[in-house]
């Protein structure tokens, strides 16, 4: 097996030496990721500790990866190094870093992943299916690790399939994948974060019973990923009236009673469960763009598939930290102003202007989750004239 490691998180002096080293020596059992932030699956980590904020970094990407992680501790934070025990890092190197000691770790991390024991479960007093223990989670079904698995493409014989699909009742597969996040509004009763899933949850149990077979929840990262089996004779999920207003009374429940705020992105329907991983991609795009009729719900059917809008907005999403106009996007995809601007807010819901600081505040609100940079820094990284806009804006 290849396994998948991420060197994004080290610095760019020592990058170029670092890839040139793994495909010296593991090119035949490694795969170089370059993003630093992916939803695929990745086994190891390599992080560059060359500050003390580094250490909360790196405790954040624990909680979101669960991985083989390598720790390059620059030798001026030696002291810090008692933080890797209590994080319980894999293994820490000092950097600069010798390429023995570095080809020495990196065998020991595959050789763990290698040898990840295998457990035969019975399934139903008969069927005995085979697992990674250490892929499962703890107290998880088996019905939520086989979801997991098919969502994160990790299921590609047909007999892992048909094993997966022997786990579920007639007609209770689902079909459809749903992206939630959300938060508590601080003038709420005071809710833990175990407690708002469990509320959310509930929520969706409640409302969707009778309506559809079974109703699936999984943890994804900060973010909860909801699954059913939309049975109706229908083509598109967006044209499912039932299913919407389900979801609008569920986003406006839990505000109401609760002050929590769900945001949901649906993706489309897919009765071939090879299929599913698209809906669950699909979840992704539709909650991280701007809505069509409302922020708390957006269906990935209502994404433009017009040629001069998804160029338009590819566009925006390339250039939105940039000065720019509708006249100027315009101008890209070769269309008049005055076309423009009345096929935008036709197929997207939203005003050039609308939309573009939706994109904007996406790109914000991820800098302020996952960097340490100031207001000011972040404002006019995305693209905002001053900080006080910015502030002003991103309250609203």
């Amino acid at each position: 097996m290849k396994y998948k490691v991420c060197l994004s998180h080290v610095n760019l002096a020592i990058y170029p030496l670092l890839k040139g080293w793994l495909e010296e020596r593991f090119k035949d059992r490694l795969f170089v990721m370059d993003r630093a932030y992916s939803d695929e699956p990745i086994h190891i980590k390599i992080v560059q500790v060359s500050q003390l904020y580094d250490w909360v970094k790196v405790n954040r990407l624990k909680k979101h990866y669960d991985c083989y992680y390598i720790l390059l501790l620059d030798e001026e934070w030696v002291n810090t190094s008692p933080i890797a025990i209590r994080l319980q890092m894999q293994s820490l190197l000092l950097n600069p870093v010798k390429k023995s000691a570095f080809f020495r770790s990196i065998s020991e991390a595959i050789n763990v992943l290698d040898q990840q024991e295998i457990a035969l479960i019975q399934v139903k007093g008969k069927k005995i299916i085979s697992v990674h223990k250490t892929k499962m989670k703890l107290n998880e079904s088996m019905e939520h690790y086989m979801l997991r698995r098919l969502l994160h493409e990790d299921i590609h014989s047909e007999s892992e399939m048909m094993d997966s699909l022997s786990l579920f009742n007639e007609n209770e597969f689902p079909n459809t994948v749903c992206y939630v996040q959300g938060f508590i509004h601080l003038d709420g009763h005071p809710i833990d974060e175990n407690q708002s899933v469990q509320l959310i949850c509930s929520s969706f149990k409640q409302e969707f019973k009778g309506v559809v077979p079974r109703v699936y929840f999984l943890p994804f990262r900060r973010s909860l990923i909801v699954l059913f089996r939309q049975t109706d004779n229908i083509c598109c999920i967006k044209e499912w009236e039932e299913g919407r207003a389900i979801f609008e009374k569920i986003v406006d429940r839990l505000l109401k009673k609760y002050r929590i705020q769900i945001y949901i992105g649906v993706g489309s329907l897919y009765n071939d469960p090879l299929l599913l991983h698209h809906s669950f991609k699909e979840s992704k795009i539709a909650r991280a763009l701007p809505p069509y009729y409302e922020v708390s719900l957006r269906y990935f059917e209502e994404i433009s598939k017009e040629p001069d809008i998804k160029k338009s907005t590819e566009y925006i999403e390339d250039h939105f930290s940039e000065e720019m106009t509708a006249k100027d996007v315009a101008g890209h995809v070769n269309l008049s102003y005055s076309h423009f601007i009345r096929l935008f807010k036709k197929e997207t819901g939203n005003t050039f202007s609308e939309y573009i600081t939706f994109v904007r505040l996406r790109k914000a609100v991820w800098m302020l989750r996952y960097t340490d940079k100031t207001i000011e820094e972040i404002s006019d990284e995305v693209g905002f004239n001053t900080p006080n806009y910015f502030s002003s804006t991103f309250k609203k």
